[in-house]
């Protein structure tokens, strides 16, 4: 089981010193030296006291799973401001092209989120896939699911599909399927065709009715 932060800081030089730990375990997971990979070399890289460092993290696995908490908040938080447009502006009930561009929208921006730092988003999923939390992360395909949901209900009508469970499998579908994609192969990202695929693969589901 994997600690988590023993410490939130609160005053700005705490955050300076919580940041260098991050950014330098960041830069020493891109390096992939396994023997680079010890909380003294963390904490010596980031100019800190590996007292310093045990005060905010017991252990090296509990700064990546901070690494891996952040890299899913920013998902979440622009994901969640993308879709909440979308419902603010409800176009997608004007028309079939509407759905498509603002599944298009979507789908680019999850795309962005992860190639943004290709490589280091790759290993952090491989990371977060061994390591074993203190209590189950909330996932993106819940997240999104959530978002979903709601949008689904105003668009096709709370009354006439199941739209919970269409929310949640188009959800887990394309989370399922980026996450794949970052680890086996994630050159994908960069090709224009893999994101016409998959709002193909969205619309294909959300029209089959």
């Amino acid at each position: 089981m994997t600690d988590i932060q023993r410490r939130i800081p609160s005053q700005s030089r705490s955050k300076a010193v919580v940041n260098a730990i991050l950014e330098v375990t960041a830069h020493v997971l891109l390096e992939k030296k396994k023997e680079n990979f010890t909380t003294n070399h963390i904490a010596d890289l980031a100019g800190v006291s590996i007292g310093s460092l045990y005060q905010y993290f017991p252990n090296k696995e509990s700064i990546v799973v901070r690494l891996v908490e952040l890299h899913q908040e920013e998902e979440f938080k622009r994901i969640s401001s993308l879709i909440t447009r979308i419902h603010k502006n409800r176009t997608c009930k004007n028309s079939r092209l509407d759905r498509e561009n603002n599944i298009r929208l979507v789908m680019k921006e999850f795309i962005s989120v992860h190639s943004e730092n290709l490589e280091l988003a790759r290993i952090l999923h491989i990371q977060a896939n061994s390591l074993v939390y203190p209590e189950p992360p909330h996932g993106t395909a819940s997240f999104l699911t959530g978002l979903l949901h709601p949008l689904l209900d105003e668009v096709d009508g709370a009354d006439q599909y199941d739209n919970y469970t269409r929310a949640y499998i188009l959800a887990n579908s394309v989370d399922s399927l980026i996450q794949t994609t970052l680890i086996d192969e994630p050159l994908l990202f960069t090709k224009p065709e893999f994101l016409d695929e998959l709002v193909s693969l969205s619309m294909g589901y959300l029209e089959r009715l």
